[in-house]
């Protein structure tokens, strides 16, 4: 699903490269936040404060989904869950209907008894997103991603969610980071994907 375009030219091929490495830094620095909370607030859960930052349309979905996260931890030996400051996005409109479709990263979520429950495992961490209905009964749907970070981009008028996600997804090693762009239609998320080979000049 990634794009890899091979370059011709040794200024191309650096071009790539530092590309590549402004991207990898802007996604891991808009993740930052919950990283670092990751490894300095692991005794205090800030459960309350993160649905006190929702709307008024979206806190009774994201406390459902903590008590979701609550019950995994605590089916692994009785783990109990703590929330880290940070970890929500309220900045995207997918599918462009006016209302902000929230992002929850899920690496401020720590469980007593697991240290990969949420992340920590090769290919990233849980990143889910909620994109609004019309349905009174149900007002979003949950898309959930496993990546290294996002980062959201506009082009034209459409939100784009970037995540940055392990090489094996575009026939690479797992240890290389490779880019998907998302963006909504018909319903769901899509992504133009398929490396990009060499062609003759």
């Amino acid at each position: 699903m990634e794009l890899n375009i091979e370059a011709e030219r040794p200024e191309m091929a650096m071009g790539a490269v530092l590309f590549r490495t402004t991207m990898i830094v802007a996604i891991l620095a808009a993740s930052s936040s919950s990283l670092f909370a990751q490894g300095s607030q692991t005794n205090t859960s800030y459960k309350e404060d993160m649905i006190a930052e929702a709307s008024k349309r979206f806190a009774p979905v994201l406390r459902r989904f903590i008590e979701t996260q609550q019950d995994a931890c605590s089916e692994i030996d009785a783990g109990e869950l703590t929330i880290n400051l940070g970890g929500a996005q309220y900045t995207a409109d997918f599918n462009g209907d006016g209302t902000t479709d929230p992002i929850i990263d899920g690496g401020v979520f720590n469980c007593s008894t697991s240290a990969t429950l949420f992340h920590g495992f090769g290919a990233g961490k849980m990143i889910d997103v909620f994109v609004s209905t019309n349905d009174p009964k149900n007002p979003y749907q949950q898309f959930s991603f496993t990546g290294y970070g996002n980062t959201v981009v506009s082009l034209g008028n459409k939100a784009i969610l970037l995540m940055a996600q392990d090489g094996v997804n575009c026939d690479a090693l797992g240890s290389d980071i490779c880019f998907a762009a998302y963006s909504w239609l018909d319903g769901k998320f899509v992504a133009a994907g398929g490396a990009v080979e060499r062609g003759n000049p």
